[in-house]
């Protein structure tokens, strides 16, 4: 396992999971893999309540996504899944006091559980990175 820190949060990766980086979006992957993660951050100036992740995710929750609870490492938030055009695409919306994560993980349709186990060990890992 190797570690990766970005400002604001930090995660755990298999060895062999890549990461690219640019100014927005965070992509986590393995090349021989199925799909990708790709992580967001944004630090607001007062803590993240629960009404506002439905308000994120009510686009998905409108065209029927089910949205769950979840809690992965230091975050609390939402998790949903849909497909769409052929692909599997899972989304959650998670928070720690004033840090919000926006996460997705896509791939085709059908291979969603090649990479389940290794994407939650990755979530799972998730921590604030101390300021």
């Amino acid at each position: 396992m190797k570690k990766y820190n970005t400002k604001y949060w930090k995660v755990s990766l298999p060895d062999d999971w890549e990461v690219e980086e640019d100014d927005e979006v965070l992509a986590i992957f393995n090349p021989a893999g199925m799909g990708e993660l790709q992580i967001s951050a944004v630090k607001y100036d007062e803590p993240v309540s629960g009404n506002t992740l439905l308000d994120f995710s009510e686009e998905h929750i409108e065209a029927g996504a089910e949205p769950e609870e979840v809690t992965l490492g230091e975050f609390d938030g939402l998790v949903l899944d849909y497909e769409l055009d052929g692909e599997y695409g899972c989304e959650w919306y998670l928070v720690s006091g004033s840090l919000f994560l926006f996460v997705t993980y896509v791939c085709d349709a059908g291979d969603e559980e090649q990479e389940h186990d290794v994407v939650e060990m990755i979530l799972e890992s998730l921590a604030v990175t101390a300021e």
